[in-house]
């Protein structure tokens, strides 16, 4: 396990399972650590983006939730709703800058 200087970074990677079969919610994390939902995205974005740990998080009809992705597949499917989330985020950006108020 990585240590983390800051004892809700170390809290929340202890909660999120390695590989993709058993993903644990946001809210699951919150629950299981203490830490407000607020804090807990905030942890998250930390690991990914500092300490890049490969956090993954599955939006699919019978999986929800963050994993740390343990091989190249999981790692993409990791990729896949934020690259989708991007796209949906940009267009909503690209309409309102061309609405005339």
């Amino acid at each position: 396990m990585i240590n983390f200087t800051n004892k809700r970074l170390q809290l929340v990677y202890s909660v999120i399972p390695k590989g993709i079969e058993r993903p644990v919610t946001a809210k699951e994390i919150k629950l299981k650590t203490g830490i407000p939902m607020r804090d807990v995205y905030s942890c998250i974005n930390l690991l990914v983006t500092k300490y890049q740990v490969p956090i993954g998080g599955l939006r699919q009809d019978n999986k929800h939730g963050y994993f740390i992705a343990t091989n190249k597949e999981e790692l993409e499917l990791a990729i896949l709703p934020l690259e989708r989330h991007t796209q949906r985020m940009t267009e909503r950006l690209t309409a309102l800058k061309q609405i005339n108020v």
